[in-house]
């Protein structure tokens, strides 16, 4: 009776060891007063409790084994979420993000010409609309420290374009380094995104001395309240549209920034840049380009395909061109301004000096104030957003720009190709931001362009111009 009574007890022991592994040290307890009482054999205790042993570590070893497979596919999975910001991608180690965005720019415009009527009978007179900005990019990081940008801009004149196209690294401390083709360190509204101007088009100092994008390096860095920002670039040829028939060798510069008063409602902004522009032979290495010392302006509204104001100042070897800025906030108050001199070094002719600037104020009637963050303007977000409960933000925005292109001690030694030298532009806006995705915009343009009795080619164009703006 007692080896029947034992071989249940040993048979029940091992099927609660396997099925109840978890519970293996209430069992060995059991086991040991079995033992202790005769019931069951020091060798059929050593047998049970061996058993339940190995079981328990076996399963553990599952256990852990499962837990490493949902870790491991918890790191491949990724986190997808839609929102204002676009569409946005990130691995659940946050190596590896993509956002997908884009933006829209549909202008509409009513130009009254004077100045192309009355020198060349060509009257822009007329209402026209188009496009002006049609893109869609992606960007993010790979392998934390990488970073990539990539966007295509359907243009206005229906050609596709790339906009930027970049790798950069991060990995260094407080240093950002990026390769491609990108925007220079040069002029507060030229870095400032065109979602985010307050004008539906950059002065016409901006446009003329500013780098804008190039396919080069930069470098910066930056502290609590203030940028540091080191750029090199490479010319693309003669033939590329981007130089305007410039034979741009290489260039390079830098943009200082200092923000001695940084708060959520009240800023002071201060710059400095300057960028050297050098200029090869053509390819038959006899002579200059006769393109690269052209500078020209459109009167503040870019539906003309003509500059009114341009001058060439021929056989230039190289461009010097300085920029201040100074910008603030107080409030729903913004004040902004910049001036541009570029010095224009010539071979066998006097050197040019030209300059420009311009002034801006803004004024929210909402209340909202101007954003600001690495040394750039950022637009407004408004507090009560159309369909939440408000009717999104209003702003009001006046400027003022100048542009002088004529030296006029330089003016008798190989320069040509002269119209109006000097442009005088009055701009007026309203914006209604609608949410941090929607604006609408509305610009009243009066460009009054001087020749300095050289030309004789004077004139004025007004237009009337209101943008639909999606970006996302």
């Amino acid at each position: 009776m007692k080896s029947k009574t034992s071989a249940i007890l040993i048979t029940g022991a091992m099927l609660s060891a396997a099925v109840l592994p978890v519970q293996a040290d209430p069992m060995l307890d059991l086991l040991k007063v079995l033992r202790d009482k005769g019931a069951i054999s020091a060798q059929d205790y050593n047998t049970i409790a061996n058993a339940a042993k190995a079981k328990e570590e076996k399963t553990l070893a599952e256990k852990e084994e499962i837990v490493s497979m949902v870790q491991e596919a918890d790191k491949k999975a990724s986190i997808v979420t839609l929102s204002e910001k676009g569409l946005n991608f990130q691995s659940v180690d946050k190596a590896f993000t993509a956002n997908i965005g884009g933006r829209i720019h549909t202008d509409y415009v009513n130009i009254d010409d004077e100045f192309f009527d009355r020198n060349s009978g060509a009257d822009e007179f007329g209402n026209a609309a188009k496009f002006r900005r049609a893109r869609i990019g992606m960007e993010g990081t790979m392998f934390t420290d990488w970073s990539y940008a990539l966007e295509i801009n359907y243009g206005q004149d229906e050609s596709t374009e790339f906009t930027d196209a970049t790798i950069g690294y991060t990995g260094f401390d407080n240093v950002k380094l990026k390769l491609g083709r990108h925007k220079m360190p040069s002029g507060l509204e030229e870095l400032t995104s065109s979602n985010r101007i307050s004008m539906m088009e950059r002065t016409a100092a901006t446009n003329t001395f500013a780098k804008g994008r190039r396919n080069g390096f930069t470098a910066e860095t930056k502290g609590s309240n203030w940028t540091l920002t080191g750029g090199v670039y490479l010319g693309e040829g003669v033939s590329k549209e981007d130089n305007e028939g410039k034979d741009t060798d290489y260039g390079y510069g830098g943009r200082f920034t200092f923000a001695p008063l940084h708060e959520k409602t009240q800023l002071v902004h201060l710059g400095v840049s300057y960028q050297r522009e050098e200029f090869e032979k053509t390819f038959d290495g006899n002579e200059l380009a006769t393109n690269n010392g052209r500078l020209r302006a459109r009167p503040g509204v870019h539906f003309f395909n003509d500059r009114p104001v341009q001058v060439r100042y021929r056989n230039t070897e190289y461009t010097d061109t300085i920029g201040l800025e100074a910008a603030t906030v107080m409030g729903p108050l913004s004040l902004q301004g910049e001036y541009f001199r570029q010095d224009l070094s010539r071979e066998d002719a006097k050197d040019a000096d030209v300059d420009g600037w311009y002034a801006q104020a803004t004024y929210t009637l909402t209340g909202e104030s101007r954003g600001y963050r690495g040394g750039k303007m950022r637009t407004i977000s408004p507090k009560n957003r159309l369909g939440m409960g408000g009717y999104g933000a209003w702003e009001l925005v006046a400027r003022y720009d100048t542009l002088d292109l004529f030296d006029s001690s330089a003016a008798n030694e190989l320069t040509d190709s002269i119209r109006g030298t000097e442009i005088k532009t009055l701009t007026l806006g309203v914006n209604w931001y609608v949410n941090d995705t929607i604006r609408f915009m509305a610009n009243f343009v009066d460009a009054e362009i001087d020749s300095d009795d050289v030309s004789n080619m004077e004139g004025d164009v007004k237009a009337f111009m209101v943008r639909g703006q999606v970006a996302f």
